[in-house]
């Protein structure tokens, strides 16, 4: 399930410099690309400077711990280091000036990767005179969320990042196929006119270096009230009230490639910085049908299973995620990435406290309410079916929890103390898609949002229109609450009456949440929510 929202980080001029790890050997890279050449690089990750309103406190997000850098001919296959039996070059501790790097002069383009996890460092580590960019990037399939996620409040490896693609002389609707910078022209090759030390002096003169523009991998999604204050959250209808609980994020994805190719779309990216245009990747995942993950309900207590590392957070917390995108047919709720809100709603005119219902369109204030309504000779045998399905779904639950002791043995004689036994009662009367009885338990009540990541276009499931992209951070600002939500968990397996079953279309669905989104560096998407 598919639908993610992403971050974008734009790209700090930063210079490298480092600790060139050349493991000499007495078995040299041989053949043709024995011949010695240097380079020398400028990594730019563009910080934000709007660093304050949204990275995490204590960690700066576009850290670059260590580099891996790897070069290719012009077929794309891997090409080593002269006069050793390395395929890659490791800079790490950067200082203020960049030193030259030496390289094959048989290499005519570059791949740079910052900050890898385990095993994609494994992948790197293990490659040869065989490799392929191809492979490179198929190889990681298998690394887990954890690799460009980690741990959301202290990212001590810092951030995932590759190449961005060159942008340049393309138009709405272009792709960028190829992530490799060109290294023609940058190249210094040593020989009988260019001794050593003068290819390296020639290649950190500050013309000569090679432009890297990077971006981190992970996506980053943030939720906030707006005006931070739940006095600024409009809630419809007029006299009916509404309190922020918690949010969490489901249906992610949980496996990446290091690239992904990218369709330039029709707007301008509203970061600017390193980005002309938005963008939207093409998943490869999604195509394998793998790698999605979403939360579930656990059938004996009746309590959702949030998809790990996602746990219920306040606002305005912001967390990472892996991309996930889709094409525009494919924009269904069992692919989106989305975010689930957790709030207590009550009804106009209400006393705001304790259990209300709601069945067929009209409400129950409270379970006396309901059971007088049940009574009335004029209640229709919809509403008294409903209330008895009520009553043996009560009645397996206590089957299923010998701490519940029912006083009632059918519905006519339940009383509110029976239901004060019952946990997640909403959950509990759930019955697929049958028309339930709705037991709003103490308000409860679950809202979500499909991720946009192009909210400027209406058109009707348009491509890049809903989705999770690498370096762009979605700025969710919750501003409108037009309902009461579920008094279950949205589960895309297991959706409830009313509720979208998972293969349909995202726009078809009536929306029930006011959002804004914005997209900055990262990249920025600020969306205001309806609900």
């Amino acid at each position: 399930m598919k639908n993610r929202m992403v971050l974008m980080l734009t790209l700090a001029a930063i210079v490298f410099v480092g600790c060139v790890n050349e493991k000499e050997d007495k078995s040299p890279v041989d053949g043709g690309v024995a011949d010695v050449a240097y380079i020398s690089l400028q990594v730019k990750t563009e910080k934000n400077e709007a660093r304050s309103s949204g990275e995490n406190a204590g960690m700066n997000e576009s850290d670059l711990k260590t580099l891996y850098l790897i070069t290719f001919d012009e077929t794309e296959k891997v090409v080593g280091i002269p006069k050793t039996t390395e395929y890659y070059t490791k800079i790490e501790n950067a200082a203020s000036k960049p030193d030259a790097i030496k390289i094959s002069a048989a290499s005519e383009k570059l791949l740079v990767i910052a900050n890898p996890g385990d095993k994609l460092l494994d992948v790197i580590e293990n490659i040869n005179d065989r490799t392929t960019f191809s492979t490179i990037n198929a190889a990681v399939k298998e690394v887990t969320m954890a690799e460009i996620t980690d741990k959301v409040d202290a990212i001590a490896k810092g951030f995932t990042m590759i190449n961005s693609g060159n942008e340049s002389g393309k138009q709405a609707g272009d792709k960028i196929t190829d992530p490799l910078i060109s290294l023609v022209g940058k190249i210094q090759v040593v020989s009988k006119d260019l001794k050593e030390e003068n290819a390296i002096e020639e290649a950190e003169k500050e013309g000569n270096r090679v432009d890297v523009k990077i971006e981190r991998l992970a996506s980053k999604v943030e939720l906030k009230l707006k005006g931070d204050n739940n006095d600024n959250v409009v809630v419809e209808p007029t006299g009916a009230t509404f309190t922020f609980k918690n949010w969490t994020l489901d249906v992610v994805n949980s496996t990446f490639y290091p690239f992904a190719e990218k369709t330039l779309l029709t707007v301008i990216h509203s970061s600017g910085g390193s980005y002309v245009s938005n963008f939207y990747t093409k998943d490869p995942n999604f195509t394998d049908a793998t790698g999605i993950v979403n939360a579930s309900v656990n059938q004996t207590t009746y309590e959702p299973e949030l998809v790990a590392p996602y746990s219920w957070m306040a606002a305005a917390n912001g967390i990472y995620c892996i991309e996930n995108t889709m094409n525009d047919n494919a924009q269904i709720f069992e692919n989106a990435t989305r975010v689930v809100i957790k709030g207590i709603y009550y009804p106009e005119n209400h006393v705001g406290t304790g259990d209300w219902f709601s069945f067929a369109g009209k409400t129950y204030a409270n379970f006396d309410d309901l059971k007088a309504a049940y009574n009335a000779s004029d209640a229709g045998p919809n509403l008294k079916a409903a209330c008895e399905a009520m009553y043996s779904s009560i009645r397996s639950y206590a089957d299923k929890h010998s701490d519940v002791n029912l006083s009632g043995t059918s519905f006519k004689t339940l009383e509110t103390s029976d239901l004060a036994q019952v946990k997640n009662g909403g959950e509990v009367l759930k019955n697929g898609k049958t028309p339930v009885i709705q037991w709003y338990q103490e308000g409860l009540c679950y809202y979500y949002y499909e991720i946009r990541h192009d909210n400027d276009t209406d058109e009707h499931m348009a491509f890049g229109k809903y989705g999770v992209v690498r370096n762009n951070w979605y700025k969710l600002t919750l501003g409108l609450v037009k309902g009461p939500g579920t008094p279950w968990f949205p589960d895309i397996d297991n959706p409830g009456p009313g509720d979208p079953d998972p293969d349909d279309p995202i726009d078809t669905s009536t929306g029930y949440l006011g959002i804004t989104v914005e997209v900055a560096p990262w990249i920025i998407w600020e969306n205001e929510i309806d609900i």
